[in-house]
């Protein structure tokens, strides 16, 4: 009797994993479909076949679509209520006047991976008159994307939005539409959301409309989209989509109509929520940034006079346009279409501080925005003139390194044919030097310039002009210390600026190869110190002399106390019996003991170490090898940090060679073993080890451990490496816990 019942859920369980696996499907309702509407992926070996069952609803059809290179669907059924049609070469549909089982056998002539997408429960649309403006009717769910780059992938060379077949099923819309009755859906939507609309199927031809809604009117939005006869997105995801934007809060209306006398379609429908700012006023997310969305969008940025913005769309071409700030007052741009894959330069007017990107009129759009500086010698865009009166700041004109390298540009699009730096050449006074400027580059049409400025009235001393000889472009003149100019111009700027303001050009790069050599050195300045800097010199001197004395002085005490410390713990032999004794009569408490035993740990390690051993007291284990010398004494848990812990100090002791990697180990001969929970001084521990640091010949240390267990025994060993080779060191004798 107790055998059958397990046969039976055996049987049970295994049927459970077996429909799990089966590929069947489930009726829905009209306007949403459940998440039983997916894409199997079936492996074929060639000549062979693999057979389906498919569960069709009373009163509904099924699409079954499929993508492959030489495969075959057949549809077997022996049931006299089931229409089965083939629509082209990819597509079948199944329609039901009873609930009916239908086994699909796919077969290929080749081994090949077959992608097989199934729409199930699609019934005769319900709506099928057009509700009035304000009317009461039936919303249908749909699926909503709060943010555009969680639902486009522009990656993927699309922007229609990505949505997994297997996907929740607010996101698939479907009906069966005959010629005599439209089928009408109805969509909340908010001012600005755009409704999104990708076909994935229709077995004839058929048309969708959009209508908008408020209380009041209504009116028919731009654009129709059809999905041909047989159409089937397997391979061509996303390619057959519509937008449509809501030009007010209200609900949008869609109108599927086909001229066949019926049509089966399916369809992705989601509404994407708009965002009409987006933030890039952070310098660092302008460069590099990506814009993705609907309809429309602005977008300010952090902007400078120095850097050009450059805007590319490479998946759709898109309306933008490029407002710019000056003196508080928004200057608007030029609404300009950028083409798919083409991109559009941008050049800020003087003294702009923010830029505005507008994007309009784009039912989708990816833009990828960049900034590129025209700076000269990477700081500042040097002025078309020098400054003449001394009056004048000059930090906005670029300096010239003599000693390095400097690339700069004429940017041709905001006629910019002129270039002044600064040359600055430091010495004493009285001293000469000679400047040569070489430019590198395209130079063509250009000359150079070179003034030589008196530092006391800012007269010119000394100018020359150079233009190119052969190859080269080049110019030397004597100066003297001080601020001099340095200019790079064309010859005749009308030649290239032929075009308007602000229209992209390429740009004319240069280098400026200086060099410098002096001639004259001139007189050294000398000036005699006062009285006041005298007195002050040696006041300063004497004080900070002192302050570096004052750490030697600390450290010669601290010594001093060390040493005085250390003599005193080895007077006072068995300290750790007098810990106990003092604690015993109340002359001490466990906290000032401590404090105590810490600081002798310190000094005794400075004694020598037989010293050491009688200062702590003969109740000891000892072991000594040619090498390292090991100590171990048993401390009253009284003085242990944590409660119910053993503490006992260890003493390490080297006596020749190196140690690393060093660590003490304790182990409990019998029962649970210990853990180390604290040492003094503090070194490194986990579980039963401590590890020690690196020991040379001669070092001493002394340390308290405490140990967690309930062991009433401890053996002790030191491992690590002596001069490179492995070594180990056990004291024989065990500790007993007192």
């Amino acid at each position: 009797m107790g055998r059958w019942p397990l046969q039976a859920q055996a049987m049970a369980l295994a049927v459970m994993f077996l429909l799990l696996v089966l590929p069947t499907t489930h009726a829905q309702s009209d306007a949403t479909t459940s998440e039983e509407e997916r894409l199997s992926t079936v492996s074929l070996t060639a000549n062979q076949h693999q057979a389906f069952t498919l569960e069709v609803a009373t009163d509904t059809s099924s699409i079954v679509m499929w993508e492959c290179v030489s495969c075959q669907v057949e549809v077997e059924t022996s049931s006299p209520n089931m229409t089965a049609s083939v629509h082209g070469s990819t597509m079948l549909s199944l329609m039901a006047n009873e609930t009916t089982d239908v086994q699909l056998n796919i077969s290929s002539t080749v081994d090949e991976t077959v992608r097989l997408l199934t729409v199930h429960a699609v019934r005769l649309g319900e709506l099928t008159n057009r509700p009035a403006p304000g009317g009461s009717t039936n919303q249908t769910t749909v699926a909503t994307c709060e943010r555009a780059v969680d639902c486009i992938d522009s990656s993927s060379g699309r922007l229609s939005s990505s949505i997994p077949y297997s996907e929740d099923a607010s996101f698939i819309h479907h009906g069966l539409i005959e010629s005599t009755h439209d089928q009408f859906l109805v969509f909340n939507a908010s001012q600005g959301d755009t409704l999104e609309w990708q076909w994935l199927a229709s077995t004839a031809s058929v048309a969708v409309q959009m209508y908008h809604q408020t209380p009041a009117e209504e009116q028919l939005l731009e654009g129709t989209s059809t999905s041909e006869a047989s159409y089937t997105s397997l391979g061509n995801e996303g390619s057959n989509t519509a937008y449509w934007a809501a030009p007010n809060d209200g609900r949008f209306i869609a109108r599927l109509s086909t001229d066949a006398a019926h049509s089966t379609w399916a369809a992705y429908v989601l509404i994407h929520q708009h965002q009409g700012v987006m933030d890039l006023m952070n310098e660092s997310s302008v460069n590099g940034a990506e814009l993705v969305g609907h309809d429309s969008l602005t977008a300010p940025f952090e902007w400078s006079e120095t850097k050009q913005l450059t805007i590319a769309s490479p998946l759709e071409s898109t309306e933008v346009a490029v407002d710019q700030l000056l003196d508080g007052t928004w200057v608007a741009g030029t609404p300009t279409v950028i083409e798919r894959g083409a991109t559009m330069v941008v050049y800020p007017y003087p003294d702009v501080a923010v830029g505005r990107l507008k994007i309009t009129n784009s039912s989708v759009f990816s833009l990828e925005i960049s900034t590129r500086s025209f700076a000269d010698n990477e700081t500042l865009e040097a002025p078309s003139y020098r400054p003449t009166d001394e009056a004048i700041d000059n930090s906005t004109w670029p300096i010239l390194n003599l000693t390095e390298t400097t690339g700069g540009e004429f940017t041709l699009a905001v006629h910019d044919t002129t270039d002044t730096y600064r040359l600055v050449v430091d010495g004493w006074d009285e001293s000469i030097h000679f400047v040569q400027v070489m430019v590198e580059g395209d130079i063509a049409g250009l000359e150079v310039q070179m003034w030589d400025i008196d530092q006391n009235t800012g007269e010119v001393l000394a100018t020359d002009i150079t233009r190119p000889v052969g190859d080269q472009l080049k110019i030397g003149l004597q100066v003297g210390r001080g601020t001099h100019y340095f200019q790079l111009r064309f010859q005749n700027a009308s030649e290239v600026t032929g075009h308007l303001w602000g229209e992209h050009i390429e740009e004319r790069t240069y280098m400026l190869l200086p060099s410098y050599s002096l001639i004259d050195e001139g007189e050294e300045p000398w000036f005699p110190p006062s009285d006041d800097a005298v007195y002050w010199g040696n006041v300063a001197r004497w004080f900070m002399g002192i302050l570096f004395l004052l750490p030697v002085v600390y450290l010669g005490i601290h010594i001093k106390r060390s040493k005085d410390f250390a003599t005193s713990v080895a007077e006072k032999k068995q300290r750790l019996a007098w810990y106990i004794s003092r604690l015993d009569s109340g002359e001490s408490n466990v906290k000032e003991a401590r404090v105590d035993m810490a600081k002798a740990l310190h000094a005794v390690a400075q004694l020598e170490w037989n010293d050491g051993l009688e200062a702590w007291g003969p109740k000891r284990l000892e072991h000594r090898t040619d090498d390292i010398a090991l100590a171990v004494w048993s401390v009253d848990e009284r003085l242990a940090n944590h409660e119910g812990a053993w503490p006992v100090v260890i003493g390490v002791h080297v006596l020749n060679g190196t140690w690393d990697l060093a660590a003490l180990r304790f182990d409990a001969p019998e029962g649970q073993g210990f853990e180390v929970v604290h040492v003094e001084p503090r070194f490194l521990f986990q579980g039963e080890e401590v590890f020690l640091d690196t020991m040379g010949k001669g070092h001493r240390t002394y340390l308290v451990v405490e140990l967690n267990g309930p062991a009433k025994q401890v053996d002790v060993e030191l491992n690590g490496r002596m001069d490179g080779e492995p070594f180990a060191a056990r004291v024989p004798e065990t500790l007993e816990r007192t």
